[in-house]
Formats: structure tokens, sequence, C-alpha cells
């Protein structure tokens, strides 16, 4: 697994990511086709920060945008692999909603200051350039570092964190921490970013090759250097692949929605489920309730990952009328691993290959399922009942699979 993991011990901001994902190896013509296409013009050098060699990313413009509307036609136009778009429109969203949440508006009726020169555009779409060309199969980052103090803005001095940075952390569940220095050093731009692009916070740094580092400058003069720095590499050291894919444990942030409905029909809330599971919902589950005076209820649940919260909240709003819904925010997963093996079985006489799913968490396989098709399958073509089929079947599984 090939894994980038961040250590923002002086913040972050849009240009030091984009800077550090440049001297880690991004592919510098696709960041700047990003940065060119919503207007900007990208400077890349090498400069010192207390004799660290970083890179230093300087997004030019003299243009602003003011809405969520202008920004998110210019990041539509801008030369970006459909994954990365996603993303970009995604850290855009979350700077949104977090202005929205701060000043007590709707998102659609924000209007940007700070971040409302182009160049935080142009950041956002370097930087998810730069991850897409790196190939990166899971991003982790140490606690952020936010800086402290006061900082000058439109509305006036402000403490460190800003606003919109703070809803940002507490938004997706963001480990961080004050200091080391009292200036902010970590912007909402950077905190948006992320946000959408980091997996998982971690305390310290995992086992892991280390293949490349790279350091990306930021603007301030510290008594620290004002970089963020990276490493890629492999995670896990292990003797052999199928002991690493065994041994390696799985975690990642979900979000879960609720809501209670007393008014619902069964075929609308059937309805729903459907239309969660197509919208991108983990999962969603309908649970019968008493509600209050005695009436007869239930309550949805869904999880889901954090980009698809809007989204998923308004569907459910639009089809079942609930005037709100409850988020509890980044809750921590813990997750088996999940794999498709083949095996084949003798029944009456005649051989068939069957697949089986499984879920196995350090070596120990927890969980056999055989695949419902082949049996149903199977079962025709032998004239036995299904249920007797898929017990051969997960019999002969356990023997050739669960105990090795």
């Amino acid at each position: 697994m090939r894994v980038l993991l961040l250590d923002p011990l002086s913040g972050a901001s849009g240009d030091m990511i984009m800077g550090c994902l440049l001297d880690l190896g991004a592919d510098p013509n696709s960041v700047r086709k990003a940065v060119e296409s919503v207007g900007c013009r990208l400077e890349i050098s090498q400069i010192k920060k207390h004799h660290i060699a970083a890179t230093r990313a300087r997004v030019i413009s003299d243009k602003k945008f003011h809405s969520v509307q202008e920004a998110r036609s210019v990041l539509k136009d801008a030369k970006l692999e459909p994954s990365a778009l996603e993303k970009a429109l995604n850290v855009l969203e979350t700077l949104a909603f977090a202005e929205a949440k701060v000043h007590g508006v709707e998102a659609q009726d924000v209007h940007f200051h700070e971040i409302g020169v182009l160049d935080a555009l142009a950041d956002i779409a370097g930087s998810s350039a730069a991850f897409q060309s790196l190939g990166l199969d899971r991003v982790f980052s140490l606690s952020i570092s936010s800086g402290g103090g006061t900082v000058s803005t439109s509305h006036g001095l402000l403490p460190v964190p800003a606003p919109a940075t703070l809803e940002i952390l507490r938004r997706f569940g963001l480990i961080w921490k004050g200091g080391p220095v009292d200036e902010e050093v970590l912007t909402p731009t950077g905190a948006a970013i992320l946000a959408n692009f980091v997996d998982e916070i971690v305390d310290r740094y995992p086992e892991m090759r280390a293949e490349s580092v790279g350091y990306g400058a930021g603007k301030k003069d510290l008594e620290i250097p004002n970089v963020l720095r990276g490493v890629i590499g492999n995670l896990g050291v292990e003797k052999d692949a199928d002991q690493s894919a065994c041994s390696r444990r799985h975690h990642d942030r979900v979000v879960q929605l609720e809501t209670n409905v007393d008014d619902v029909t069964g075929e609308v809330l059937g309805n729903l489920l459907e239309l969660l599971m197509e919208a991108g919902a983990l999962d969603a589950s309908i649970v019968p309730a008493l509600m209050k005076k005695g009436r007869p209820g239930n309550v949805v649940k869904v999880i889901a990952t954090a980009e698809k919260v809007e989204t998923l909240a308004a569907l459910i709003m639009k089809e079942t009328g609930s005037l709100g819904l409850r988020v509890f925010p980044s809750l921590h997963r813990y997750i088996a691993q999940r794999e498709e093996r083949s095996v084949s079985v003798v029944i009456e006489g005649k051989s068939y290959e069957v697949s089986v799913k499984l879920s196995h968490l350090g070596g120990n396989v927890l969980s056999l399922k055989p695949e419902y098709e082949d049996c149903k399958k199977i079962a025709k073509d032998a004239d036995l009942p299904l249920r007797e089929v898929a017990r051969k079947v997960e019999e002969r599984a356990w023997k050739e699979i669960g105990n090795r």
C-alpha cells in the first residue's frame, strides 16, 4: 500500500500543501495546467526555511470571486481529471459550509472574504491535481498545528484558529492542537484540503518504508521552519504480501445521520433505503420505535462519508418530509478486511467453482459467505435445496480457506 503521511507541525495552507506534493514528485505540468485553468499563474521555486530546502508554490492572481456559485463555475472549468475535480468541488463545499455555519446563513448565500481571492481556488485545483498524480492508496496525517494568538480579517481581529478553520476541524473530527507559535499557521483553505484528502489522523509515524520525503514552504518567517513535511512510502514491512494483507488493520472515519419519522409509509421508507444506497450511503437502516404520545414510528439511520452528508440529508428530508436530522460527525470505524475467493466443490459427483466472500482480521478469518447467485445455479443444476448447496459450499470454503 503506497501511502502519504503529512506532518503539519507548522500548520498547513493551500500553497504549502501544493508545494509539499510537488516536492514529493507530483507532476508539475498537471499542477500548472490546473492552476492556469482557473485564471492564475504558478511559480515553482526552491527556497530554504531554517536551512531546510523546500518547494515554494506561489500562485499569482489579482482577480477575486465572492459567491459559491462563481467559485463552483470556475472550478468546473478547471483542467482536472474527474475524480480530482470531484475532490476539488468537495473542498469548496467544505469552505462554504464552514463560512455559512459561522455567519448563520445558507451555504449558497455565503460571501467569501479572506479566501475570496482567486488564488484560493488555484490552491484547491493545484493540490487536487497533485494528489491525483501521485497515485496514493491512502493519506495519513499527524495532529495538525493551528498556531495561536489572533489574526487580522475583514471582520477585525479574530482568535486563532479562525472561526471557519475551527468549524472545519470540528465538522470532520480532525485532531489538532494550538501552537507552536502565536501566528495563524493553519488557514481555512489548508484545513479544508486536509479534511477532504486525509483518510486518518495518527499519533505517530506508522511502520513504513520511506520512498521519498518532501517539504512545502509557507510564506511566514517563524522561529520554527514554516514548512509542511510529507513522507511517501509503503505501509508495513512484512515478510511477504500475503502476511501483509492479513495483518494490516483498517480504519476510517464516517458520519452518522439520524432522524425520527412517524407519518411515513413502509413503501416510502423501503424506497428511501434504495435511494440512499444509490446516492452513496455506506449503510442505511430503518428501526421501529415508539414516539412521543405513544405513536408508532421509525428511526432512519445512515452511515456515510463526510462529503456525502449534505446530499444524503437533503434526500432524506425530501423523501420523508423530516424537518431536521441529527448528525454525529467523524465516528471512528474499525473495518475487517474483505475479499472474494473462488473454491472448488463437488456436489452430486459434479465439480463447481463458487465465489466466496470472506472477511478477516489480523490473519483470522471471521466469516465466509458463498455467493448467492452461484449457489442458486448449482441448486437448480443438481436439483437440490438452495440451503443444502450453500451449506456444502461453506463447509468446503472453511476447509480450503478458513484454516489457512
